[in-house]
C-alpha cells in the first residue's frame, strides 16, 4: 500500500485548501486515479485538514498520484511535492491507523475523523475500488479506532475543531452575546451549536447553505433565519461563525460595510475548508477574525493535556498494527505461493525447526522456539 499526504503538519490552510476534494468531485478524482497503469485499488480521504490517496498496487506509484493532485489544483508536481508527504508499506498502513485513531489529527483524539474516514472507504467500496487488501486495512483501522475511542481517555476527553470554535466565543469578553451561525445543520456546525446551547445567555441565529435555507430547530435559544437574509442581521450579531461546505466566501468584507452601522467589537470564526469567511475582515477595525490556522494553535495547547490517553491509544495501536500485517504478510505468502501445503507436507517437525535456524536470525527463531514450547506444555 502507498499513500500520498498533504496535511496540518506539511501545509498552511490556504495551501490545504487548494487541495480540498469535495464530495461531489471525489468520484472523478478517484476514476482518474483508477486509471493509472499500476494502480489496482484506492480511497480518497479529503477534510479540512488533510488530502490523503491510498492506493495498492504496483510500489513507487507516488508521482503519478502526485499528478493527479496537482491537475485538480492546476498547480506544478514540483509544488505538490513540496508540501506532501510518502508512505509505503507498513508506514501506509500506521499512517492510516494514526488518522483513523484521531492521533495524527490537528486536535488531537478528535471523533470526526472516524466517520470521515469510513465515509471515504465506502465511497471506494461501493464503487468497487477496494479489494482485500484495502478492504483488511480500512476495516483493521476503524476497528481500532472504536476501541480506541471505548477503552481509552483519549476520546473521553476529545476536544474538535468545532468545540475549539465554541470555546472562543465564551472566551470572547461581552456582557450578552448574539451569534448569528451559518452552516449548522452540517456535522461540524451541529457539534458548534450544542456547545453553544450549553450557556444559557446566549442568542442564536442559526441558518444553513439548503434550499430551504433554514435549519430547523425549536430551542428556545436558537433563532431561525433565511440563509438569504443573513446579511441583515451581521449589525446585531457579536459572533459570527461560518461552517459550511461552500465553494464561496458566506461573508465578504464588501458587504459586511456595507450591512453594520453599529461600532462594537466582533469574532468571526472560520472553521471551513475551504474558508467561509474572507480574510480581509481579520483588518477591518473592531473585527476579530479566528482562522483553522489559529485553532491549529489553540490545539496544540489543548493536546499536551492529553499525553497519558496517547500512550495508552498507542499501546492499543501497535496491538492491532501487529496483528493486521502479520494476516497480510500470511495472505501474501499463499498468493505467491499456492502450493506452500504440498512442499512443507514432506517436512518433518525437527526438519522445519533447523530450516528455520539456519535462515532466521537469532531474536527471530528464539521467538519461533518459545511459541514452540508453549504448544508443548499447553500439551
Amino acid at each position: 500500500m502507498e499513500c500520498i499526504s498533504i496535511s496540518h503538519k506539511t501545509a498552511k490552510a490556504t495551501q490545504r485548501q487548494r487541495y480540498f476534494i469535495a464530495k461531489e468531485e471525489a468520484v472523478p478524482l478517484l476514476q482518474e486515479v483508477m486509471k493509472i497503469d499500476g494502480v489496482e485499488q484506492c480511497v480518497l480521504l479529503s477534510t479540512c485538514n488533510r488530502t490523503e490517496l491510498y492506493v495498492q498496487g504496483e510500489r513507487n506509484l507516488f508521482g503519478k498520484l502526485e499528478q493527479i493532485l496537482a491537475n485538480s489544483a492546476d498547480d506544478s508536481v514540483e509544488w505538490v511535492r513540496s508540501l506532501d508527504r510518502r508512505y509505503q508499506g507498513q508506514k501506509a498502513i500506521r499512517h492510516l491507523f494514526l488518522v483513523t485513531c484521531g492521533m495524527d489529527s490537528m486536535v488531537l483524539g478528535e471523533d470526526e475523523i472516524l466517520g470521515q474516514v469510513k465515509e471515504a472507504y465506502m465511497r471506494s467500496k461501493e464503487a468497487g475500488w477496494t479489494e482485500y487488501e484495502l478492504n483488511m486495512v480500512f476495516q483493521a483501522a476503524l476497528a481500532c479506532a472504536k476501541r480506541i475511542k471505548a477503552q481509552t481517555m483519549l476520546s473521553k476527553t476529545s476536544i474538535s475543531v468545532a468545540t475549539l470554535a465554541a470555546r472562543e466565543v465564551f472566551r470572547f469578553s461581552l456582557p450578552t452575546k448574539t451569534v448569528l451561525l451559518i452552516g449548522s445543520s452540517g456535522q461540524m456546525g451541529n457539534i458548534v451549536l450544542k456547545d453553544l446551547l450549553s450557556k444559557e445567555e446566549l442568542t442564536i441565529l442559526a441558518t444553513t447553505r439548503t434550499h430551504l435555507g433554514l435549519y430547523q430547530n425549536n430551542h428556545s435559544q436558537v433563532k431561525n433565519i433565511p440563509y438569504q437574509q443573513r446579511y441583515n442581521y451581521l449589525d446585531e450579531a457579536d459572533v459570527i461563525i461560518s461552517a459550511t461546505s461552500s465553494p464561496h466566501y458566506t461573508v465578504t468584507a464588501k458587504q459586511l460595510r456595507q450591512a453594520i452601522t453599529t461600532q462594537k467589537e466582533r469574532l468571526f470564526i472560520d472553521i471551513s475548508m475551504p474558508p467561509d469567511i474572507d480574510e480581509n475582515i481579520g483588518g477591518m477595525e473592531h473585527c476579530h477574525l479566528v482562522s483553522l490556522d489559529d485553532i491549529h494553535r489553540l490545539a496544540q495547547e489543548n493536546n499536551q493535556l492529553k499525553q497519558q490517553a496517547l500512550e495508552d491509544a498507542q499501546e492499543i495501536l501497535e496491538k492491532e498494527l501487529d496483528e493486521l500485517c502479520k494476516m497480510l504478510a500470511f495472505h501474501d505468502f499463499i498468493k505467491r505461493n499456492a502450493c506452500w501445503k504440498d512442499v512443507y507436507m514432506e517436512y518433518s517437525a525437527e526438519k522445519l525447526i533447523y530450516l528455520l535456524r539456519d535462515e532466521l536470525d537469532n531474536g527471530s527463531f528464539e521467538a519461533v522456539l518459545k511459541v514452540l514450547e508453549k504448544k508443548i506444555i499447553e500439551n
